[in-house]
């Protein structure tokens, strides 16, 4: 707990002082546009994280000694996008109709769906975009429950899912740290 404590604390001062270094994401083949989520974002519970890649960096080698595998990792990520926030019986159908859309065009573009829920009351997606070497380049999760929360989440660069689980438990993010559960469920039913 101390440990997320200070780095949420160093991150907030170095963005701070680095406020003027936006990168264009756009041009990265995993970036993904959710279009105006912060109409939603009028509950009691909101969270929006963006880290960009000089912040990475930074989280990357002030981490590096101490778990060097986690530094790997970030090394290659170009950004994190995380929006949270609750979910009501009267905006569900237009956020399920923007998870929808996310899905026809991330499916349309070339992205592989890996993990996919579907029920009366609950809608997941996770999705991957590979390169050509086989690397994974994207990855986005959308995950929205009626009367629950949602969450759009977006990382972007060199990502090796064998390790994402630790970005999960590192900046506390939604849906993703069951991602090697779903690959390994998934290779067990190949065997």
């Amino acid at each position: 707990m101390k440990s997320k404590i200070l780095l949420s604390v160093v991150i907030v001062c170095i963005a701070s002082l680095t406020f003027g270094q936006k990168n264009d994401y756009t041009k990265y083949k995993g970036y993904v546009n959710f279009g105006d989520l912060e109409k939603f974002e009028t509950g009691e519970e909101v969270t929006e994280v963006i880290i960009e890649e000089h912040l990475l960096r930074m989280v990357s080698k002030m981490t590096g000694k101490d778990e060097p595998e986690l530094g790997v990792v970030l090394d290659g990520i170009k950004l994190i996008k995380v929006n949270t926030f609750d979910v009501s019986e009267e905006n569900y159908p237009k956020l399920a109709l923007i998870a929808k859309d996310i899905d026809k065009k991330l499916m349309s573009d070339g992205w592989d769906r890996i993990v996919k829920t579907r029920s009366k009351d609950e809608l997941v997606n996770v999705f991957i975009l590979t390169s050509k070497e086989e690397k994974i380049s994207g990855l986005v999760v959308t995950s929205i429950e009626k009367n629950g929360d949602a969450a759009f989440v977006n990382i972007v660069g060199n990502i090796d899912l064998e390790t994402i689980g630790k970005l999960s438990d590192k900046f506390d993010i939604p849906s993703i740290g069951d991602l090697n559960k779903h690959k390994n469920k998934k290779s067990n039913n190949n065997d």
